[in-house]
């Protein structure tokens, strides 16, 4: 299956679809189309305590049935480096066994609205959509130079709402008025604790450094990264 999604990548007839492919089904998957089903994107490079508690945060405040995390082949604002996309995905699986509630997918794209397209054919219950970001990454989706910016705020909010969790500091929306109609969209996702910490990034810093990562990443995690080795000697890019 990731062998295939691979393969499609290096074909541009096929990568123009964004396509995803479901690794990991939650146990209380989406049945219904008033279900609601939360997206956390990233590049899991690894999967950190940060993400499990932003799902579980997520699931609490806005009565969401399943949280998928999605690996995008060609993330938005990063190049992919470090582990494996396959090491990846399997400390994805390691790192939410046990929760219900949660599925992994890898999809071939990485904009919101791409992910957004790919997860149609995997939930055709059509559920509605709630994109777990960061204040910082909120901060680039409005403040984008988009060609046409009404039809861009249109198209984007009228599939996704935003939950917005504080990185780095609390979100603002801009005073722009192409907002105003869709701030009823966009909320704040509040977390038992500052999570600024914790971090993908911090893991490989740590690692690299020789310290413990016992505080931002799940035992089983800690001992597959130390088992092969990940983020040994890889210099920060």
């Amino acid at each position: 299956m990731i062998h295939s999604l691979l393969m499609d990548q290096e074909c541009p007839s096929k990568a123009q679809i964004p396509r995803l492919d479901l690794i990991i089904r939650a146990q209380t998957s989406i049945s219904k189309s008033n279900e609601r089903l939360g997206v956390l994107g990233g590049g899991y490079d690894p999967i950190t305590r940060a993400h499990l508690l932003l799902a579980q945060s997520a699931v609490e405040q806005f009565e969401l049935h399943e949280v998928i995390f999605v690996l995008s082949k060609t993330p938005p604002h990063k190049s992919l480096f470090g582990a494996s996309i396959k090491q990846r995905l399997e400390m994805m699986r390691i790192g939410i066994t046990g929760v219900p509630y949660l599925s992994v997918g890898f999809c071939t794209h990485g904009l919101f609205l791409e992910i957004c397209a790919a997860l149609q054919t995997v939930y055709p219950q059509n559920p509605e959509l709630f994109f777990i970001t960061g204040r910082d990454a909120a901060d680039r989706l409005f403040s984008w130079p988009y060609a046409h910016p009404a039809e861009a705020m249109e198209q984007m909010f009228g599939t996704i709402q935003l939950l917005v969790f504080p990185r780095h500091g609390k979100l603002t929306l801009p005073e722009d008025s192409l907002l105003q109609n869709y701030r009823s969209r966009v909320h704040s996702l509040k977390l038992p604790e500052n999570l600024d910490h914790i971090s993908s990034t911090r893991v490989r810093q740590r690692i690299l450094a020789g310290e413990a990562i016992d505080e931002l990443v799940q035992a089983d995690v800690a001992a597959f990264i130390q088992k092969h080795k990940l983020y040994e000697g890889l210099p920060e890019s």
